[in-house]
């Protein structure tokens, strides 16, 4: 029996999901949860055999979750199922640990499937993750940018000055601004917006 858990702040995916899972005779569905703490408490309670796990949850990321899980249950395998990819995003995910990723557009068989093959401790990755996840790898690690820098890149999307980020950051005025930089450097943008656009189409924000 595959001992599965999926934590999604969306109860209709959670009830889809749950439906087409139940409907397998070998998989047996051990909890629900809906944040990234949901994640790390249904880990170190249940120790599934597979987690499928959102990563846009209110409040903190499902990327934030993913080591607190393997550090609950070193044997969980984590399934990401987002509605969202993009190179920056899938090698992050993978980075941290997670196991496959599979975007909510798939069809319930292929996720199954997933499921399937992670459970028996192999790996599946769908054709379009594995191609973003191949250019990232490809991807000089200079050019990667780093946890700090995805924060102020996120609050620069939402409009936020570089004050404005700081003091949401508990950190200095010139410290985002050196960051700023950095960012710019990084994508090759030549200003906030450009670098705002191109994270977005990276799946950075």
């Amino acid at each position: 029996m595959i001992r599965v858990a999926i934590v999604d702040d969306h109860p209709i995916v959670t009830d889809g999901v749950v439906a087409n899972l139940r409907a397998e005779p070998e998989i047996d569905v051990v909890g629900t949860g809906m944040s990234a703490d949901d994640a790390v408490a249904i880990a170190a309670a249940q120790a599934p055999d597979v987690l499928i796990l959102d990563l846009e949850l209110g409040g903190r990321s499902g990327l934030d979750a993913i080591p607190g899980v393997k550090t609950a249950s070193p044997q969980t395998r984590i399934v990401v199922f987002s509605a969202y990819a993009g190179e920056e995003r899938v090698a992050t995910a993978f980075e941290r640990g997670a196991d496959s990723y599979v975007l909510k557009g798939t069809s319930s068989d292929e996720l199954v499937a997933v499921v399937r093959a992670v459970a028996a401790g192999g790996t599946m990755i769908p054709a379009d993750i594995a191609a973003q996840l191949a250019r990232a790898v490809r991807q000089p690690r200079r050019d990667r940018l780093t946890d700090r820098e995805r924060e102020i890149l996120a609050l620069l999307a939402e409009g936020l000055s570089n004050r404005a980020a700081g003091e949401r950051l508990g950190i200095a005025e010139r410290t985002v601004k050196f960051h700023v930089g950095e960012i710019l450097a990084r994508l090759g943008a030549s200003n906030r917006a450009q670098a705002v656009a191109i994270a977005k189409a990276r799946g950075i924000v």
